[in-house]
C-alpha cells in the first residue's frame, strides 16, 4: 500500500526482504461485519466504519506513495508487524526497515482490501492483497491482515500479519 495495502507495518519488513512495489490502494466498500438495532447505532456504525475504511486506505497509500511521516503517523506507537513468522515490535523499529525500503529504488506497491470487519468504534480488522514489482520483473504477492484500534479519536495500525503467497523471479532468469 495496503500492507499494505494498506502494512502495512509488516508491508515495510516485505519491502526489505523481496523489494516492493507502489500504486494506492483499491478500496471497496467497508464491511462492518455488525447488526445494528437502532438508528442511532447504525448511524454510528456507519460512521466508524467510515472512519476505519479510511485509515486502512491511509494506511496503504502512505506505504506505496513511500511517504516516511505519512506512514509513520498511521501505525500505532505499540504497532507489530509479523511478516512470515518474523515479528518486529514497535513503530520506531518498523519504520527503520520501512525507511530502507523507500529508498529502496525501482519498485511499486498496489494493495486491494478484501474485507473490512469493524467490532467496535474502537477495534477492526482489514484483509488485503499485496502485489509489490520491481524494475527487473521480479515481484511478489502476498495476504495481508491489518488489526486497528481506535485511540484518543485517531484509528491506527496495531498490527500486520503478512504472508508472502507468491514470488516472481526477475524476467529472464
Amino acid at each position: 500500500m495496503r500492507l499494505r495495502p494498506t502494512h502495512a507495518a509488516a508491508l515495510a519488513g516485505l519491502a526489505l526482504a523481496g523489494g516492493l512495489a507502489l500504486p494506492a490502494a483499491a478500496a471497496p466498500a467497508p464491511a462492518t461485519g455488525l447488526s445494528t438495532t437502532s438508528a442511532s447505532t447504525a448511524g454510528t456504525n456507519r460512521h466508524c466504519a467510515a472512519e476505519l475504511h479510511a485509515a486502512v486506505v491511509e494506511d496503504n497509500t502512505a506505504y506505496a506513495t513511500k511517504d516516511a511521516a505519512r506512514y509513520e503517523a498511521i501505525l500505532n506507537p505499540k504497532v507489530i508487524s509479523v511478516v512470515d513468522g518474523v515479528a518486529t515490535y514497535g513503530r520506531d523499529a518498523i519504520m527503520a526497515k520501512a525507511r530502507a525500503a523507500f529508498a529502496t529504488p525501482g519498485w511499486t506497491w498496489s494493495s486491494t482490501i478484501l474485507s473490512e470487519t469493524l467490532y467496535s468504534c474502537h477495534a477492526g480488522a482489514a484483509v488485503i492483497e499485496i502485489r509489490v514489482d520491481r524494475a527487473d520483473g521480479s515481484g511478489l504477492t502476498a495476504s495481508a491482515t491489518m488489526m486497528m484500534v481506535r485511540e484518543h479519536g485517531k484509528w491506527t495500525t496495531a498490527m500486520d500479519t503478512v504472508h508472502v503467497l507468491t514470488r516472481t523471479p526477475p524476467t529472464g532468469s
